[in-house]
């Protein structure tokens, strides 16, 4: 069969394309170059998810940038490897997410281990990681934007619990999370001190503005929607995110946000912050008027001064290395300035059905052999004067509970109560809807733990393996399935729906419908309503 000019040149065409391109464009997908706003960076392919960490959005904070608010990298010419996590932010202990730290194994089981985690901290450690399966492809994926827990003082955006692969992999959407600035280095609020530093009790919620101005910039090129931008976070996270809900530069930045077993509603005045500050500065024996010296102090001085003051004193609001209300970027207090209207966007709030169990677990404290006389120890301690109230009202709704099970209840209600408040605060606000979750799932690998905080990270991201309190269990990876996919079909369209899951409908004050999260997920109307009453009555 004679083979015409057009065959044979249309035939070469193709030779050439499978022995010189192919080749090429395969380099191209195992190394794959994106070029951002401050130069070209290289990630790495795998499992059909393009992925680069460590990229920077923020230059170093290191001598004259600490207590400073972030500054942009400065641009590099050439290529940068992202290829590794960026160093974790400065901190006094391990990160949570490392799985050490506590000295128990159920700790580690609970949070896994990730050898994947970074050895090194620095304060030069503004940088995020993106995950996604296109790039400059024209597509418009969700963004979903995770902002890691441990307070306002310890954590990492890296680590196999909320790895953004199987989010990128299985939803199609965008995955990204960051390192920030945290603790004394983050929230130190020396501005009454030194008009130098009047933005430094909140540098570590600037540095995550700055994040999301990076994501906002630069998203579309990883194939990202810069106009449909999720941010999720967990415990601290979730409290940050309460917090960039109340902050002015936020604005505009995010369009969905879903805060998970932590809120901050109120936060410490200038002037309760100013003296924690006070006191810091005492400790290091540095005068008032010399705060700059303190760009100076080593961190290993700065961190165990701060342990020493804080030792025993629990962070929360008016006290600790947390964010300062007041100022100029938080003018007022994140319930406060949602309750006005300051988050007209979807917002979903929700925490587990037993908080205390992870705080009971790592105290030693186990609420199966827990007696009488433990329990009222333990309220009194708490509660004061209002403990026989909370006994008796308890009881009364509970009285088929050992005291265990009571101090659990009476214990989580508290994170519940918070959550509930501020969705209370964002239905007053308008303007967008609210939705609800409990999560009620508990493992049979660590019992006495129940639903405990922080047990439902690993389900948004469908990496239930990465910890064996729900590996290989078949429950969990249907759950997680569903979870995940309400989750991104959040940040898909302002609502969490799926197939997966039945209809959920928003948070409402006649009805208070929420998602119950567990082996068998539904929908309840105002779940546990008594114990609610109580807490808002004794409140």
């Amino acid at each position: 069969m004679k083979t015409t000019r057009r065959e044979f040149a249309s035939n070469a065409v193709i030779f050439l394309a499978g022995t010189y391109l192919t080749p090429a464009f395969a380099q191209a997908k195992r190394e794959p170059i994106v070029e951002t706003t401050n130069g070209k960076v290289r990630g790495f392919l795998k499992d059909g998810v393009y992925a680069f960490k460590g990229i920077p959005y923020g230059a170093s904070t290191a001598g004259v940038n600490r207590f400073m608010p972030p500054q942009n990298p400065q641009v590099w010419a050439g290529v940068r490897d992202c290829l590794e996590w960026g160093p974790m932010a400065p901190q006094s202990g391990a990160a949570p997410e490392a799985g050490a730290g506590q000295g128990q194994s159920d700790f580690r089981l609970y949070f896994g281990t990730n050898p994947d985690m970074p050895s090194t901290r620095s304060e030069d450690c503004l940088s995020l990681n993106v995950f996604t399966q296109g790039l400059n492809d024209g597509r418009k994926r969700p963004v979903m934007v995770w902002i890691h827990g441990g307070g306002f003082s310890a954590g990492s955006g890296a680590g196999a619990r909320t790895n953004g692969t199987n989010l990128a992999a299985r939803q199609d959407v965008v995955s990204v999370s960051m390192n920030h600035r945290l603790g004394i280095l983050g929230y130190c609020h020396l501005g009454d001190f030194d008009n130098a530093f009047a933005h430094s009790g909140n540098v570590g919620q600037l540095d995550l503005i700055a994040a999301l101005e990076w994501v906002r910039d630069n998203i579309e090129k990883f194939g990202g929607d810069p106009h449909r931008i999720m941010v999720h976070g967990e415990s601290g996270g979730g409290a940050k995110i309460g917090t960039l809900l109340a902050m002015p530069r936020a604005k505009g930045l995010f369009h969905r946000a879903i805060l998970q077993s932590g809120t901050a509603n109120r936060l410490p005045t200038r002037d309760v912050a100013a003296q924690w500050t006070e006191e810091f500065l005492r400790e290091l024996q540095i005068p008032k008027n010399d705060a700059k010296r303190l760009q100076q102090v080593p961190l290993e001085q700065l961190f165990a001064a701060a342990a020493k003051m804080t030792a025993g004193r629990p962070q929360g609001p008016g006290r600790g290395f947390v964010p300062t209300v007041g100022t100029t970027e938080l003018p007022i207090n994140p319930l406060e300035a949602v309750a006005g209207g300051s988050a007209k966007i979807p917002v979903m709030i929700g925490c587990t059905k037993h908080e205390a169990g992870l705080g009971m677990l790592t105290s030693g404290t186990d609420p199966r052999t827990l007696t009488e006389e433990q329990l009222k120890a333990r309220i009194s301690a708490t509660s004061g004067a209002k403990a026989a109230q909370i006994l008796e009202g308890y009881r009364k709704n509970h009285p088929d509970y050992s005291p265990g099970d009571l101090l659990l209840r009476i214990m989580s209600d508290g994170a519940r109560m918070s959550a509930i408040n501020l969705a209370e605060a964002h239905i007053k606000g308008g303007g967008a809807p609210t939705y609800m979750y409990l999560f009620a799932w508990e493992s049979p690998v660590l019992p006495q733990v129940r639903a405990g905080h922080s047990i439902d990270c690993t389900f948004y991201f469908d990496n239930t393996d990465a910890v064996e309190i729900a590996k290989g269990n078949a429950g969990a990876s249907v759950l997680a399935a569903g979870a995940s996919a309400a989750w991104a079909g959040f940040a898909r369209n302002g609502k969490p729906t799926t197939p997966k899951l039945p209809a959920w409908p928003p948070y409402a004050l006649e009805k208070r419908e929420t998602m119950i999260l567990a082996a068998k997920s539904h929908v309840e109307s105002d779940p546990m309503k008594e114990d609610r009453l109580l807490q808002k009555n004794l409140a």
